[in-house]
């Protein structure tokens, strides 16, 4: 079973590439790539990096809700190390990587730091559906991307307060402050977007913007191949043509947009992986240290 389920995922992936490239005209990719100004990549990745540090502010919030206490720095470290291995191992395994690292890293039960990830995936979902639904209506496109995000928002309101019921949220201010910095860290996303579409020259309003990172970001949370690939360019291509986006640098666009997501947290996240998973430390108790044999006398 694990063997055709492994198969399967490589079948839609290479599809899913193949599928792109098809689209994309490689040689006309290459060239836009080449084009793209190296001010415009160094906001994106700047914008990235802000938006990972937010994410590390908010999960000390959800876990201070838990009564787990740690630092953002060591936060991050955790974060982008688990970033890096979903990164490059399919199904989110890397999700597991970061719970196993907050472990060591703050004493906390490995249970308490999984259900602050739950809540996390709460609150990025339902944040995503509002900016599909605000972009779709920002864009006049009032059919499947406008029902996609009621619908998802909806659904994640009343999943959001049945899952309250066994995983804790957080109190009224902590759900205020989770919630408005998710917004926050979506926005970067926005940002890092529209620095990447001004620099191959594409007219985006701020409307697309909304919704192609709603959009994406919501392909990427379906645990699959690493870091999306393949499904995230095919999903955003579709949505940039869905309100009727175009132009011979799109492809690279949405090609450039997936790096800036990826590799600097992948980066990151390997510079950061002896931090993020020290080594524990082995203690030796006094029944241990009373059979430890005596050197003979001299």
């Amino acid at each position: 079973m694990t063997r055709l389920r492994l198969t399967l995922l490589v079948t839609a992936t290479a599809g899913s590439i193949a599928l792109f490239f098809a689209v994309a005209h490689p040689g006309r990719l290459l060239a836009s790539l080449g084009a793209l100004p190296a001010s415009a990549v160094a906001s994106a990745v700047a914008a990235t990096m802000a938006g990972v540090m937010l994410v590390a502010f908010r999960w000390r919030l959800l876990l201070g809700a838990r009564s787990i206490d740690a630092s953002i720095a060591r936060l991050f470290a955790a974060l982008t190390m688990g970033a890096a291995v979903n990164n490059v191992v399919p199904a989110r395994a890397g999700d597991a990587v970061r719970v196993e690292s907050a472990h060591r890293l703050t004493g906390a039960s490995r249970l308490a730091i999984a259900g602050s990830l739950l809540s996390e995936r709460i609150y990025d979902a339902f944040v995503l559906a509002v900016l599909v639904m605000v972009g779709a209506l920002s864009t006049g496109s009032t059919g499947g991307f406008l029902w996609l995000g009621i619908g998802l928002g909806a659904a994640i309101a009343v999943g959001g307060a049945v899952v309250s019921r066994f995983v804790s949220l957080g109190g009224a201010r902590v759900v205020a402050a989770a919630l408005g910095t998710t917004f926050a860290i979506w926005f970067a996303d926005v940002v890092m977007y529209g620095a990447l579409a001004h620099g191959f020259g594409l007219h985006l309003s701020f409307g697309a913007l909304l919704l192609l990172v709603g959009v994406g970001n919501l392909a990427l949370a379906i645990p699959g191949t690493a870091a999306g690939v393949g499904s995230f360019e095919l999903v955003t291509l579709a949505g940039a043509h869905g309100i009727g986006v175009g132009g011979p640098s799109l492809a690279a666009f949405v090609l450039a947009v997936h790096a800036a997501i990826v590799l600097p947290t992948t980066v990151t996240g390997f510079a950061f992986s002896r931090w993020a998973l020290p080594r524990r430390e082995v203690r030796v108790t006094e029944p241990q240290l009373s059979r430890v044999p005596h050197s003979p006398a001299a």
